[in-house]
């Protein structure tokens, strides 16, 4: 229901008093009025659409398995859509397939009262209906992705170009968004290379990612500082999605130990971020054993990358707090290497910090990061989903 029918309906309440009659309408106008309010609310302050999760991925086990991951969206009428377990559909039918949610309540079963001969349910259970349908339906609903379908033996895959999917591959281009949209929910951490130099300075970027994270939830994302990471504990419970690590120069190696700890957090869909500090060479010199280690093939990330484009758009990486540049990594083992030092400039340490652009190159800064945060919460999510 458009938001302008929404505000066209009367909204009544009850005055009580203690020798009020209480009868169906009135318990009914009651609750009714707090029902009105709530969904103004949803309507008006955070419009229709996704509010976090409910992403559409190829399952990673069947070609023609689609799965909708957990989430939360609002539909016209102001209700909430929640989906607790991810819903998985094999898609054998030719032609356009719609992915929906909408809202459905139910009676609870176990509420019944015999009433004049006959059984009437005094408890709605509010919940939704998660669909593969040929025809959207005519009541409220959200859509989460389609799929135009050449043939019931063809493989389901991810879209080549999320802006003009072919036939068989996932079309996301009519989900809508409410507001605000969480775009990642979960925490980041820290890892500490010692500097063979000054080991007392292994966490010179600290700060700036702390003003990151801060900066980050304000604007559309949900996300906690979870400190040092313990390598040795990988895979043993909840972990940060990200992983940061920043120093200069040359730093002490990482034993076994770590460094199966490491592979395990990245083969559980965690992404690690290093950053040479100033943009130190010796830093990306004794990162590269780190990197071989952890079995990433270090190339330079090209301008089409998830990574320009997981948030903000970038054509290219932007300058950080050093005078010069590169990144590089392996995206699909979840390693990034930048001695563009954004985390410099995070905290405002710029190589010319009095240059007129100062506050525009720090500001591109966060917007990158935001980049790498949502590139990490992604991936993540694709990770946990592919094992459904």
């Amino acid at each position: 229901m458009p938001i302008e029918e929404l505000i066209a309906r009367r909204i009544s309440g009850i005055e009580p008093f203690n020798e009020l009659p209480i009868d169906a309408d009135v318990w009914r106008e009651a609750h009714g009025q707090h029902n009105s309010h709530r969904a103004l609310h949803a309507t008006g302050a955070h419009r229709p659409g996704i509010v976090m999760g409910l992403e559409v991925v190829v399952s990673g086990k069947q070609e023609k398995t689609v799965v909708v991951a957990p989430g939360m969206a609002v539909d016209s009428e102001g209700r909430t859509l929640l989906l607790s377990e991810p819903a998985s559909f094999v898609l054998e039918e030719k032609g356009q397939v719609y992915i929906t949610i909408a809202y459905e309540d139910n009676y609870d079963s176990r509420s019944a009262i015999t009433v004049g001969g006959g059984k009437k349910y005094f408890r709605l259970v509010e919940g939704r209906q998660v669909i593969a349908t040929k025809e959207l339906a005519k009541t409220p609903y959200i859509e989460l992705a389609r799929v135009d379908r050449s043939g019931k033996d063809k493989a389901v895959k991810e879209a080549k170009n999320p802006f003009d999917p072919a036939e068989d591959e996932l079309n996301l281009l009519y989900r809508i968004l409410a507001f605000p949209h969480c775009y990642a929910d979960g925490m980041v951490g820290e890892l500490c290379f010692l500097p063979s130099a000054d080991p007392g300075a292994w966490k010179p970027n600290r700060a700036g990612l702390y003003n990151m994270i801060r900066e980050a939830n304000g604007l559309g994302f949900h996300l906690g500082f979870d400190g040092l990471f313990n390598l040795r504990t990988a895979g043993a419970g909840p972990e940060p999605f990200l992983l940061y690590v920043s120093c200069e120069g040359d730093f002490q190696a990482l034993n076994k130990e770590q460094l199966e700890g490491l592979r395990r957090y990245l083969d559980g869909g965690g992404t690690l971020f290093a950053e040479a500090s100033k943009g130190s060479d010796g830093f990306v010199k004794a990162f590269a054993d780190i990197a071989k280690a952890a079995g990433a093939s270090m190339k330079a990330i090209p301008k089409d990358s998830a990574l320009m484009r997981s948030h903000h758009l970038f054509s290219s990486a932007p300058p950080g707090g050093s005078d010069k540049g590169a990144l590089t990594g392996d995206l699909d083992k979840g390693v990034i290497l930048s001695t563009h030092d954004f985390g410099g400039a995070w905290q405002g340490n710029l190589a010319k910090p009095d240059d007129e652009g100062s506050r525009d190159r720090i500001r591109r800064a966060i917007e990158f990061g935001l980049n790498v945060v949502a590139f990490a919460a992604q991936r993540k999510r694709r990770t946990e989903l592919a094992r459904i």
